[in-house]
């Protein structure tokens, strides 16, 4: 008894640690054009760098995030630059491959300087027959996607910001540091329903410059994949080559940051919680 009572006290701390180090995978997201709540969710950076698109270089798209909650898909897709060459508009679209084998596509066309830059009634999204979406139909457009949400400005912080960028692409003492950006909600109901447990749905971004039924002219280069966790959705950065499985019970090749850290700070706990076993026995045969 005086064993578990001198223990007792390490238990709780480290049950305490444990507890707060729980990730909170709930999305915590506000659909309104300003940006400061996407710290820390899953991004992928353009593996092609700064300006790596250039005819045209409104195709240019530099990131991507996403998020989901038991409602519905949380989005971010951000351009290279705030204006686009001519004031052209330039349309990206983000490629939704469900846990039963379809394809979405959720598109929204950027309009240069107009204000928002990317107005809700530029939200499309299509049921595609492949992921290359060569037969497509509409599921909705603009305000008829219910429940949908849309926000834009062009404050997004460029992640190539450092990165020195070419005329005629870049030009004047703020060029290259902001980019052109919308968020998105959209209901699980507009892309097939809510992936089931265990399920994994996987997100793939690119610019359609004359048009969405085009071949992308820019991608990321890397997938987010967003799995469902009893009720809990975790989305985490994967290779692309996992976008083209046809099986979904396949593990996707990445774990999130947050659950290694959490992973880590549990050995941490039992490390402790065993040397206090250990110090306690030590003195008890002393």
């Amino acid at each position: 008894m005086k064993l578990v009572r001198a223990i007792y006290p390490v238990l709780v701390a480290v049950l305490i640690v444990l507890a707060a180090a729980v990730p909170v995978f709930a999305a915590g997201i506000v659909i309104d054009g300003n940006f400061g709540d996407w710290a820390g969710k899953a991004s992928v950076v353009d593996t092609g760098g700064a300006d790596d698109e250039r005819t045209p270089s409104r195709a240019d798209i530099n990131e991507f995030r996403a998020d989901a909650t038991s409602t519905g898909l949380y989005l971010l897709k951000a351009w290279d630059d705030t204006n686009f060459t001519g004031g052209q508009e330039t349309t990206a679209g983000i490629t939704v491959q469900t846990a039963g084998g379809a394809y979405y596509r959720i598109y929204t066309t950027a309009q240069g300087k107009s204000d928002p830059p990317v107005p809700l009634s530029s939200l499309v999204i299509m049921h595609c027959t492949d992921a290359a979406c060569t037969k497509r139909s509409n599921v909705c457009q603009g305000k008829n996607c219910q429940d949908a949400l849309v926000g834009s400005s062009t404050t997004w912080q460029d992640p190539f910001a450092e990165t020195r960028k070419q005329a005629p692409d870049c030009s004047g003492t703020n060029c290259g540091k902001y980019d052109t950006a919308v968020e998105l909600y959209i209901p699980w109901d507009l892309v097939g329903g809510t992936p089931g447990d265990k399920q994994t749905i996987f997100l793939n971004f690119g610019s359609y410059p004359s048009g969405p039924a085009q071949a992308p002219k820019d991608d990321a280069g890397r997938s987010i994949a967003c799995q469902n966790e009893d009720g809990v959705f975790r989305c985490f950065p994967v290779n692309p080559t996992a976008v083209t499985l046809s099986s979904f019970g396949a593990r996707a090749d990445a774990a999130p940051d947050a659950l290694m850290g959490w992973m880590s700070l549990a050995m941490i706990g039992l490390v402790v919680v065993g040397g206090a076993l250990v110090w306690q026995a030590r003195r008890r045969a002393a």
